[in-house]
């Protein structure tokens, strides 16, 4: 039995939960049989059944073939959330054998699954693509494990290394990627939870921060304005896409959810804490040069994906500067996309 490639495919599955299913993980699930798939199941929504029960209903009520293998991407739940736990309806339907990606870092899960599936008389194959199957629960993973949300630091420079061209005319985005790096670049957001500026982008910019080149759930929109500087008619504060203002005073933004913050606080440690208690498990930078900054001065990132567009600006905001090699580099209509990773990644490391 080829358990890697079988594997493989239920990650092909699971990434069919992108940007549905947070701030639940992504998950994955194949009945085999021999060398016939029997059926397929992902999670597809928050809130809805999981991959496993998706499977096996796909499969129906007929009995469970007993040399039939079930491949699952995370480790089954064994405790009642918004739905009741998988292992219990394994169990029920008389799966002998589960072959599953990796552990469940979940304190309410995190081997408790293996143990029930075991207790029960089923035989357990553990670590199947294991770093495959964390890379692709890697938001999940890092909010469970490190306790804030996994970051991402996005940016577009000119070929010259400036992320605007300088003097302003008007406020607006200055474009520099290519409209097929756009797309993509939307398509980013729809697969995070959240999205942040700061104050200086929303100014120069006046950017929407939402979902419109591709389909997708629009992220949570997080302006860092502390000082109270940014104007009420901008486009963040439309009420059009949930909207969260870490702030030091109350504003009057009748659709913007406002948190305070008090002046000796750091604004980057209480940002993290609040979307942590939220259950955001992924945020993607957009912001200027110094919001960049301080997020890699203070060593507060997992993956930094920098475009480099064919525009030549001579004179601007300089881009901020990264130490270390891109881990890839891809090409993307006329522009060039860096990749980097705090740790290895699995190949291929990004499926876009």
């Amino acid at each position: 039995m080829d358990h890697a490639h079988l594997m493989q495919r239920c990650l092909q599955l699971a990434r069919n939960g992108a940007g549905m299913v947070a701030p639940n993980p992504m998950v994955g699930a194949v009945l085999v049989q021999g060398d016939r798939i029997l059926s397929e199941g992902w999670h597809r929504a928050h809130g809805s059944a999981h991959a496993e029960v998706n499977c096996l209903h796909a499969w129906g009520d007929q009995p469970i073939p007993a040399d039939a293998i079930l491949y699952v991407s995370l480790e089954p739940c064994s405790h009642t959330g918004l739905t009741p736990p998988c292992t219990e309806h394994l169990i029920a339907r008389g799966v002998k054998t589960v072959a599953i990606g990796c552990t469940d870092p979940d304190p309410r899960v995190s081997g408790r699954g293996i143990a029930r599936l075991r207790e029960a008389g089923i035989a357990v194959i553990t670590d199947v693509q294991r770093d495959e199957c964390r890379w692709v629960n890697r938001r999940f993973i890092t909010s469970i494990e490190q306790q804030r949300p996994y970051i991402i630091l996005k940016w577009a420079r000119s070929s010259d290394g400036f992320l605007d061209c300088h003097p302003r005319g008007t406020r607006g985005v200055q474009r520099i990627s290519s409209f097929a790096t756009d797309v993509l670049a939307h398509r980013w957001r729809s697969e995070e939870q959240a999205i942040l500026v700061g104050s200086r982008t929303v100014l120069n910019d006046n950017p929407r921060l939402d979902v419109r080149h591709v389909a997708g759930r629009s992220p949570l929109r997080v302006i860092l304005d502390r000082s109270g500087i940014t104007p009420a008619a901008s486009h963040v504060y439309d009420g059009s896409t949930p909207t969260l203002l870490i702030t030091g005073k109350k504003r009057a933004l009748p659709n913007v959810e406002q948190a305070l913050i008090k002046d000796e606080i750091d604004p980057l440690d209480f940002l993290l804490a609040e979307l942590q208690r939220r259950k955001v498990r992924s945020l993607l930078v957009e912001g200027g040069r110094e919001l960049l900054g301080r997020f890699m001065e203070k060593d507060l990132w997992d993956e930094v994906r920098e475009i480099v567009g064919e525009p030549l600006f001579l004179q601007g905001t300089p881009a901020p500067r990264h130490t270390r090699q891109p881990l890839r580099t891809l090409a993307s209509g006329s522009d060039r996309i860096h990749l980097c990773t705090r740790t290895s990644a699995p190949e291929p490391a990004w499926p876009w």
